[in-house]
């Protein structure tokens, strides 16, 4: 049986990483062979420039991009294997996170036009106000929340606009499916609509 491919979005603080681990476990139960992605992945060379301070955004995004496509191989032997293969994140992010810094949409979803297609994008999508509180409340270690949590502060405004850009790619997206689950309800309600919209794909 041919595999999926399945990716999470959201802004940070939405929820999405635990929404995929809570998915992965179940779909293990269930018998499924479950690979686990992150995009970007700062485990490669590619991924890691990224974070040099002097890039301007157009070189960031075509850098994302790379190391997106580094994977596509991989993805594409993890379905034919019958693999059910979830990313925490994807070219979703480059297209939401980008745009805001002014480069065009157009051009970000022009580079990666060959990108595999997912077969489900779960959206998890929270106002603003809700994912800095989260972050505020979560377990990370105490110096990198504080950086998180004043980069949230500053950035406010575009995290505004990414959440406004993601809504947007939900609605106008031809090439994936999307769902969009509303992440400020409780994590068991919104973790049972997306294993109702899984288990039908998958027919489990």
């Amino acid at each position: 049986m041919q595999g999926k491919f399945i990716v999470f979005e959201g802004i940070t603080g939405s929820g999405k990483r635990a929404h995929l681990e809570l998915l992965a476990e179940r779909l293990k139960q269930k018998g499924k062979d479950v690979v686990i992605l992150t995009f970007p992945d700062y485990e490669s060379e590619i991924a890691r420039l990224t974070k040099k301070a002097d890039l301007d955004p157009f070189t960031q995004s075509l850098l994302f991009a790379a190391d997106r496509s580094r994977h596509q191989e991989r993805i594409k032997k993890f379905k034919e294997e019958g693999k059910i293969v979830l990313a925490d994140r994807y070219c979703y992010s480059n297209f939401a996170y980008q745009s805001v810094k002014g480069i065009p949409l157009e051009w970000l979803i022009e580079i990666e036009k060959y990108a595999l297609k997912p077969d489900l994008v779960f959206l998890i999508d929270v106002p603003v106000e809700i994912s800095m509180k989260r972050v505020m409340q979560s377990s990370i270690e105490d110096f990198t929340k504080q950086e998180i949590i004043s980069r949230l502060e500053r950035e406010k405004e575009n995290l505004e606009k990414i959440r406004e850009v993601y809504l947007k790619l939900a609605k106008s997206d031809k090439e994936a499916k999307w769902i969009v689950i509303d992440g400020s309800k409780e994590m068991n309600e919104s973790q049972e609509e997306i294993w109702k919209v899984v288990s039908k794909e998958l027919r489990i």
